[in-house]
């Protein structure tokens, strides 16, 4: 039964007391003068005295009812009233907004418990956030936002998916997810975020980065997952502009690379145009030097054109091209070469002084260390490992004291070259000549 119905049968109850109280006392008077009227004729006063006590018990009576109803009636009324608008604010409270207050107007029991309210929502709204404040948070957003239950099905979504969607957000409600994307950003496994585009209302697409995480919380269903949209199209736009720029850069350094092999070839030609009006041998064999020198550089910038990577070459195919290149110029058909080399990519700034270093020492070998035609062999060998390089020029032959001359231009070269490369020179020439340089495959180290 409610507080009203209780009060209501209270003030009916205490009308009625009164009414049945009224009714007694006026049947009794009536009945004490209905039993003394022959008396009562010669005493007129008597009369009139119970006569006028008639009158006043019902009068009394009536009024008693009255004033009762309309007490229970106010009594009702004031605290439905302040019940309601308890009931009205605790509802409010209920839907999120914490901010409500009651007016308090009264220092009854009524009034202590409207401030007792207030108090509490007061303390709420310190402590917690209200889920009009929390709306008002996501539809700020500029991401896309989707909550999503176990069946791909959007239970909520953001005021930036709306707008991008062009449908209210009511009506994006209980409709699947996957709709809405080319590819459904749920039928992939793992947390990775997923790139897809999500259909705008012209029809056209949008790039957008989808985030996934599973939805923790007491008011979240089981299996819920929010799913957060990233507008990329800004960054898809900057991604295309620096891989045009940097395939225009590519064919720049590429044409670099071919116009300098280019030009180095020139210079070679030349050299050949200009060593062929010598007589002296030894000035031609200077010139055919210098022409091997620039053949060796030529040779990397030949590589580095033909690379998919302009910044490092294939260390290995460039020692078997320079080799056969050399074995050609000095058409040394008794002497073989061994090539024992592996995979390995270098730097241009390391792989042209290291290619002129096995430049200087196999022309060494094939010119001085096999004279009158004598066979031997030529053996380059190039190892990587464990933060540096190793190589090493062997031949079988007698090119020793060519090497023992410091004052030479090759001998100089070679040692230049190796501080160049910030490594270490070491020779041995018991049975041939066996040179090693050791270079750090990280220069800063």
């Amino acid at each position: 039964m409610t507080l009203r119905r209780k009060l209501v049968f209270t003030v009916l109850g205490l009308v009625l007391g009164a009414v049945v109280a009224g009714t007694v006392a006026g049947l009794t008077l009536w009945y004490v003068r209905a039993g003394m009227g022959p008396l009562l004729r010669d005493a007129p006063t008597v009369a009139t005295l119970l006569t006028r006590g008639l009158w006043l018990v019902g009068g009394t009576s009536a009024l008693v009812v009255l004033a009762g109803a309309g007490a229970g009636w106010w009594l009702v009324h004031s605290l439905q009233t302040s019940l309601e608008v308890l009931r009205d604010a605790v509802n409010q409270v209920q839907s999120g907004r914490l901010d409500t207050r009651v007016p308090v107007d009264t220092d009854d029991e009524l009034g202590r418990l409207a401030r007792a309210l207030n108090r509490m929502t007061t303390t709420l709204s310190r402590r917690t956030v209200s889920r009009s404040y929390l709306h008002a948070v996501l539809d700020s957003m500029a991401e896309l936002l989707f909550v999503v239950d176990d069946r791909g099905r959007v239970r909520h979504a953001n005021q930036a998916a709306s707008e991008a969607l062009g449908r209210p957000k009511e009506a994006l409600r209980d409709t699947a997810l996957s709709t809405h994307f080319d590819t459904d950003p749920l039928a992939t496994d793992g947390d990775d975020p997923v790139e897809c585009r999500v259909h705008s209302p012209d029809g056209a697409s949008v790039p957008v980065l989808v985030s996934r995480s599973t939805l923790r919380g007491a008011d979240s269903g089981a299996g819920d997952i929010v799913c957060v949209a990233q507008d990329i199209s800004a960054r898809k736009e900057t991604e295309d502009q620096l891989r045009r720029s940097l395939q225009e850069k590519e064919v720049l350094l590429r044409e670099l690379h071919h116009r300098v092999k280019n030009n180095l070839q020139v210079i070679s030609s030349l050299l050949h145009a200009q060593a062929q009006s010598v007589d002296d041998p030894a000035v031609k064999e200077r010139f055919r030097e210098s022409q091997d020198r620039i053949r060796s550089m030529a040779s990397i910038h030949e590589q580095l054109y033909q690379s998919d990577n302009l910044a490092r070459v294939d260390f290995d195919a460039y020692l078997e091209t320079l080799t056969d290149e050399l074995f050609r110029s000095y058409r040394t058909g008794a002497v073989t070469c061994s090539l024992d080399v592996v995979d390995q990519a270098l730097p241009i700034d390391q792989a042209i002084p290291a290619g002129l270093i096995v430049n200087e020492l196999v022309s060494n070998a094939l010119e001085h260390a096999f004279p009158r035609g004598q066979d031997g062999t030529v053996h380059v060998q190039f190892r990587a490992g464990n933060g540096e390089a190793t190589l090493v020029v062997a031949d079988d032959g007698d090119g020793a004291e060519a090497l023992d001359a410091e004052d030479s231009l090759g001998v100089r070269l070679v040692r230049g070259l190796t501080r160049q490369l910030r490594g270490t020179l070491s020779a041995d020439i018991d049975d041939g000549v066996t040179v090693t340089v050791t270079f750090p495959l990280d220069p800063s180290e």
